[in-house]
């Protein structure tokens, strides 16, 4: 994450639209207004804001604090990525939990959807207030979890 640039936060009638370290997201958020016929909003504000500033808006915002343009499943999708927020890290063991594409896809109730869940965690217009990171490929897991392992049993003696 870039801490020492500027982040650009896109706000439409005071919501956050878009948080991103360049001005592209800005510019498909422009592509996707213009193509509305009767776009209902009256402003749209951009400003530049530091990395500690974006940090601290993670803890003070809430799911309807965003207007997000995307399909209802996207949508879906990313509130059940905004909901890990509550649950990760898990309290009671104090590192970070990590879910693979599949289990997540379970838990948006579309486990035969896998793929497209995957592709609409890709498309997560805010990764640094919707946490899309802690979504990884099985295999992943698996190479995290032997390594692990390993190291239990050799580094720490099984301890």
């Amino acid at each position: 994450m870039d801490k020492d640039g500027k982040w650009v936060i896109v706000r439409i009638d005071g919501k956050i639209a878009s948080i991103s370290t360049d001005y592209r997201a800005m510019l498909a958020i422009a592509g996707e207004l213009s193509r509305q016929k009767n776009p209902e909003y009256a402003e749209i504000t951009i400003r530049t804001v530091s990395f500690e500033d974006v940090w601290d808006l993670r803890r003070q915002v809430s799911w309807e604090d965003f207007l997000l343009f995307g399909t209802a499943f996207q949508k879906r999708v990313w509130k059940c990525l905004y909901d890990l927020r509550d649950e990760f890290p898990a309290k009671d063991e104090g590192a970070l939990k990590l879910l693979s594409y599949s289990d997540f896809a379970e838990r948006c109730s579309c486990l035969s959807g896998v793929r497209a869940v995957a592709h609409a965690v890709g498309l997560n217009p805010i990764a640094v207030l919707i946490p899309c990171h802690l979504i990884v490929p099985k295999e992943a897991i698996d190479r995290i979890e032997s390594i692990r392992a390993k190291a239990q049993s050799t580094i720490f003696k099984g301890e």
